[in-house]
């Protein structure tokens, strides 16, 4: 639901600035209006949540391989919710096109974002058995593409995505009422796909400041290892990693 809040909030600034300009419009170009041509540094701070789902599924290794030996059920899947505030710094440069009164902004920009999200799930079919995932930073190199109208910028932006991404399932207790002991992780650098968008307003010539929507997806993080008990099993969790980041910035511009 706040993902398709936050898209619908970013399609209807998208739209506004895109619009033809008319005579008298408010957003039309002026004599007088912001070059947005040259490179900036920035800061930002923000809201973000993180959305993991471990499936808990076949093992792949060891005498106990096979669709039918699983720690606890068939792909059963165990929800991890994450959330908490955001903070991080942005470099990047813009080059504005004019093509048929119209103002045209094509530019990139990396970042770098302290998030520390993390989380702990507990199995529905077993109470002892549990998955945690923890994301303490993200990073991008992205794209962006928009249109000037005066001294607002209305843009989308999309690139590759990095993050420290540690996942881990770990069980305790022997039978009953589950099959085994095992502590198991995965993770580490993840790479995936960013994508939004944003609006940004030049409050003084060498300033800016925005707000900016990015969803991130980091696909499968696998927790696995060899379990303690039974010896040769290997139980893996492949947990699905995203994320949805609201921030607002205040940008230098040179």
């Amino acid at each position: 639901m706040k993902r398709n809040i936050f898209c619908t909030a970013i399609a209807t600034v998208l739209m506004l600035g895109l619009r033809p300009a008319v005579a008298g419009d408010m957003f039309a170009p002026s004599a007088t209006a912001p070059i947005w041509s040259g490179c900036y540094v920035g800061a930002n701070t923000g809201y973000g949540r993180v959305n993991a789902d471990a499936i808990d599924s076949p093992f792949r290794e060891g005498p106990f391989a096979g669709p039918s030996n699983v720690w606890n059920q068939l792909n059963e899947t165990i929800g991890m919710d994450g959330n908490g505030l955001t903070g991080g710094v942005e470099a990047g440069c813009d080059r504005q096109f004019d093509i048929g009164g119209n103002a045209f902004v094509l530019g990139g920009v990396i970042d770098f974002s302290l998030m520390n999200f993390g989380e702990t799930g507990t199995s529905a079919s077993a109470a002892d058995t549990h998955t945690s995932f923890d994301l303490d930073w993200a990073a991008s190199a992205r794209l962006r593409a928009g249109v000037a109208a005066s001294d607002m910028l209305f843009y989308v932006t999309g690139g590759v995505a990095f993050a420290d991404i540690n996942v881990r399932a770990y069980d305790r207790s022997a039978l009953p009422p589950t099959p085994g002991v095992m502590d198991v992780s995965g993770g580490g650098t993840e790479t995936g796909w960013v994508a939004g968008g944003g609006v940004e307003w030049r409050f003084k010539p060498n300033w800016s400041v925005g707000l900016e929507y990015l969803h991130y997806d980091f696909g499968t993080v696998t927790a696995t290892g060899a379990a303690i008990d039974p010896v040769g099993a290997f139980p893996r969790y492949e947990n699905d990693i995203n994320a949805d980041v609201i921030r607002i910035g205040l940008k230098w511009r040179m």
